[in-house]
């Protein structure tokens, strides 16, 4: 019974030293991985490729949701048919590497979990996908080995007892779960309902006194408000995109509708609380040239921090001085797997989104492509 007493008190004085902040560099690494599209690689042995499988099993599963994209995630120890092959053929310490060199891209997540933190097959994995551009997590122990010092985020477990490094291993997995389905089940979008001019009686009717006035609304909730304000489809898409803006506190924006080859089709702008279409010879010029064009090729978000600094921003007359320095966030519109265009908003000065905003900016996105999708088969049908 005191080797048992012994255990859990030596596990809880190994949690104390947990690095928390380490833990939360993973949650938003992870987090933006699932906004931006990016594959998440997972590898360990023996426990720790139990570890892995689990991992790869919460995050695929246990964190849907409907107003938000699923994660990509891959386990590396999970196919014993191409693993055993690998290891015949070209060694152990090549099964996590020759897997990862067929599918890994730049902007990928890649995480090893090895207690030692000197496996050889999860450190060539690492190196690999270091030189790839990938973002690379460890999950480590005893003096964190080659491992810790290698990756550009190690959570390190300060113990040299291996059952405890792999029950606190496990306790991450389900601790950044968790976190991540509380995240993405319970943000939602806020803002004064007194200024969203949108149903704003009927958001105050569904809020709890205790809410209100800075009332916090899903995307769906959105969704339902607007559809009870008796517009159609494409009178809803209208009022999407000012909405878009006011939430952000953006003075500008627009949203490009794409065909399935990815040429434009329409467009609307707000410019200063003014809504209006596009002029066509610009919306075919920022699909083919701008930014709207780069973020529906690559089916990522992406923030410029400075627009007169970076070439995929071309300067609009309808958006002001040529010469202003602008931020701008563009998020792809997707619904059905399938890219019906973008929704770009622009603030004033330099540097004003950062990473944290694509959560807001994808919930709105999700919003008006549920918006344009109902559009589009009404007007096909």
């Amino acid at each position: 019974m005191k080797d048992l007493i012994r255990y859990v008190s030596d596990l809880q004085t190994t949690l104390n030293r947990l690095p928390m902040d380490r833990v939360e560099q993973v949650i938003t690494i992870l987090q933006e991985a699932r906004l931006a599209g990016r594959t998440i690689f997972v590898m360990g042995n023996g426990g720790s490729a139990s570890t892995a499988s689990h991992l790869v099993c919460d995050l695929a599963k246990n964190t849907r949701h409907e107003q938000w994209p699923p994660f990509r995630v891959v386990g590396l120890a999970d196919n014993m048919a191409i693993f055993s092959a690998y290891a015949n053929d070209e060694g152990y310490d090549k099964v996590f590497s020759q897997q990862l060199a067929s599918l890994v891209n730049e902007g990928d997540i890649v995480l090893g979990i090895s207690a030692s933190g000197n496996s050889p097959n999860v450190l060539q994995a690492i190196e690999l996908a270091k030189e790839r551009g990938a973002t690379t997590v460890g999950f480590t122990g005893f003096d964190g080995g080659k491992l810790g010092p290698m990756v550009d985020v190690n959570v390190h477990i300060d113990s040299s007892r291996i059952e405890h490094v792999e029950d606190i291993h496990l306790m991450l997995e389900h601790m950044i779960t968790a976190r991540l389905r509380q995240d993405l089940g319970q943000e939602l979008i806020a803002w004064e309902v007194a200024e969203a001019g949108i149903a704003a009686e009927a958001a105050l009717e569904i809020m709890p006194a205790a809410a209100q006035p800075a009332a916090r609304i899903s995307p769906k909730a959105i969704l339902e408000l607007t559809e009870e304000a008796g517009d159609g489809p494409d009178g809803l898409l209208r009022r999407m995109l000012p909405l878009a803006a006011q939430c952000m506190n953006c003075p500008s924006g627009c949203t490009v509708m794409v065909n399935e080859d990815g040429k434009a089709e329409t467009a609307m702008l707000v410019f200063n609380g003014e809504l209006r279409d596009a002029p066509g010879y610009e919306l075919a010029d920022t699909v083919e040239r701008g930014l709207a064009g780069w973020v529906v090729q690559n089916r990522q978000p992406a923030i410029i921090h400075n627009t007169l600094e970076d070439p995929r921003w071309l300067r609009r007359t309808w958006d002001g001085c040529d010469q202003e320095l602008k931020s701008a966030i563009c998020v792809p519109l997707v619904y059905d797997d399938r890219i019906l265009g973008v929704l770009t908003l622009v603030c004033p000065g330099p540097g004003r989104f950062k990473e944290q905003d694509l959560a807001v900016v994808t919930a709105l996105a999700n919003g008006i492509s549920q918006v344009a999708a109902k559009a589009r088969v009404t007007r096909n049908g």
